[in-house]
């Protein structure tokens, strides 16, 4: 996967946090993350935390090379009780890994189903502990969320590029279907900068108003298009509950008579139709 300059941001913030909730889970002291380059043959290391040093930063590693490269060829984790002592590994960056006095180590490739590992990210003790399939099962959920995340700062990428060079010829079906595909990824991710990005984007998609003779009247209530505005920029039915003075039940009941009148089965299928009929302003 290929990040431009303009998602380093994004991606060191997913990073970062993921990181951090991975130490609280798992009790490691030690994290750190590398992002897994184009040709799937190598990833670099590009977050640290819980380091003494700098050593690990940036270094390049190879597919089945060390613990990391071992996890990426086989896209599957890998653990170690003794990293200086383990067998069945290279030592190939041993001499990044000594300053850190790095002992027991689990890495994980991450990756979305049907999709190449994206990342592989590193948790570490400076002693001897066990990192068993315990550990690893309580951060596969953590895990499988900063993949998706990462893919969908990607693909929000891809889109924003789509965007600047065919925006201008678009007509109101193809932009409707931009904005569908928008809605989905913010529905995705669980970064909160992601989703305010795409909440800025969706601003900009507005599609062109249509001719008057295919304008048909609204079968949404007032309220009915509030809520499903709000749903469109990303807010949660407590957020909604909050912005029109009602509660989180009554905005559920909006929800669902809106999502029957359209005949969708989601909330984001209901804007989605919505806004493709110009039932939001």
């Amino acid at each position: 996967m290929e990040f431009s300059s303009a998602e380093s941001e994004a991606i060191a913030r997913i990073l970062e946090r993921g990181l951090a909730q991975a130490q609280r889970l798992s009790g490691l002291p030690v994290a750190f993350a590398g992002l897994v380059a184009p040709d799937d043959q190598e990833f670099s290391i590009v977050v640290l935390r819980g380091v003494d040093t700098d050593s690990l930063l940036n270094l390049q590693v190879q597919l089945g090379e060390g613990l990391g490269g071992m996890a990426l060829a086989l896209q599957r984790p890998a653990s170690v009780i003794s990293y200086p002592q383990a067998k069945g590994i290279t030592r190939t960056y041993e001499h990044a890994v000594a300053p850190e006095r790095l002992q027991s180590m689990l890495s994980v490739p991450l990756a979305v189903p049907g999709r190449s590992p994206v990342a592989v990210l590193y948790l570490a003790e400076r002693q001897q502990v066990g990192i068993g399939e315990r550990i690893q099962e309580k951060l596969r959920p953590l895990t499988n969320r900063i993949a998706f995340d990462l893919q969908v700062a990607a693909d929000v990428e891809q889109r924003m590029s789509e965007l600047q060079r065919d925006l201008a010829r678009m007509n109101v079906a193809e932009r409707g279907d931009i904005r569908g595909d928008l809605a989905d990824l913010m529905a995705a991710t669980s970064d909160p900068g992601t989703r305010q990005g795409l909440s800025e984007l969706l601003g900009k998609i507005a599609p062109p108003a249509p001719r008057p003779e295919v304008l048909v009247a609204s079968p949404l209530t007032k309220r009915e298009t509030e809520v499903l505005t709000e749903a469109e920029h990303g807010a949660s039915n407590q957020q909604i509950a909050a912005a029109l003075g009602v509660t989180e039940s009554t905005v559920k009941s909006y929800m669902k008579s809106a999502m029957a009148k359209l005949g969708a089965e989601n909330r984001v299928r209901a804007t989605r139709i919505a806004r493709e009929l110009s039932y939001l302003d």
